[in-house]
């Protein structure tokens, strides 16, 4: 059992990091401290630039609609929204996609923070094009 874990864990760094360019290639790690601790890391790097590109967009919301607040007023509400939304999509996602392993394992949060990491540096390419003009 704890051979076809780690094969699906194998499997599925190797599907992941072909989505995630920026981030460490987990599947070239030859243990599994070394596999959990390059998922935490590409975890923790992709959900830092979500967030620093999730303030930029405000930034953006807020001066592109300076001279206009009731469209400000309208659109930051709907920002936040979509992005406690996504959040929640994520995490769910996540939880789907790490299913394969028994929960609280480690090969359940290698798969998690891969899944995390790979979702977040999509939203964050989407966060660049907001506000949508």
């Amino acid at each position: 059992m704890k051979k076809k874990v780690l094969f699906v864990a194998t499997v599925g760094l190797f599907l992941l990091s072909g989505a995630a360019q920026a981030m460490e290639d987990c599947s070239k790690k030859t243990s599994d401290p070394e596999v959990y601790t390059c998922a935490e890391s590409n975890r923790a790097a992709a959900e830092k630039e979500l967030n620093k590109e999730y303030s930029e967009a405000k930034k953006r919301i807020d001066e592109t609609f300076s001279d206009q607040a009731d469209v400000k007023k309208e659109y930051l509400p709907v920002f936040l929204e979509a992005q406690r939304s996504w959040l929640k999509y994520r995490d769910n996602q996540c939880k789907m996609f790490a299913h394969v392993a028994a929960k609280n394992s480690n090969p359940y949060t290698v798969f998690t923070n891969n899944c995390v990491a790979k979702l977040d540096e999509a939203r964050t390419k989407e966060l660049k094009e907001i506000p949508y003009d």
